[in-house]
């Protein structure tokens, strides 16, 4: 029987995998393999934490200031300043001086990590189809 790791000695009839289980990590798996080959920029946490609030703000319209995603204690500010210049070097993350207020700086998402990201949620959403509704029966 296989167990997970840390879970190692104890008595077999405490835990043991589904088939349902094993086809959970067939699409983590399909998720890894995606998120390696298409996303390498993403080293950390904070890489993601930043990536995905970027995008969820432009996603509604809403462009997110540097002060802004500051205000959401993903990381340390100096970690976030480093995190953020090592992203927009990447071209990853695109600024532009704000049109309402020259003094803001917004962030946006490259068109190209866009693109990654849509392809990203077909794969979530066609798998979600699997795993995340129950069936009857």
């Amino acid at each position: 029987m296989v167990q997970p790791k840390g879970l190692q000695g104890r008595h077999e009839n405490d835990f043991c995998w589904t088939k349902r289980d094993m086809q959970i990590f067939e699409y983590l798996h399909q998720l890894r393999t995606f998120e390696r080959r298409h996303l390498p920029f993403v080293h950390t946490i904070e890489d993601l934490d930043m990536v995905s609030l970027i995008g969820l703000h432009q996603e509604r319209g809403v462009p997110l200031t540097l002060k802004q995603m500051l205000s959401f204690d993903i990381g340390s500010v100096a970690t976030l300043e480093r995190r953020l210049a090592r992203l927009k070097r990447l071209g990853i993350v695109l600024q532009a001086r704000s049109d309402a207020d020259k003094r803001n700086v917004e962030l946006k998402l490259s068109p190209r990590v866009s693109r990654i990201f849509q392809r990203y949620s077909a794969l979530i959403a066609t798998s979600n189809n699997t795993f995340g509704a129950e069936r009857p029966g």
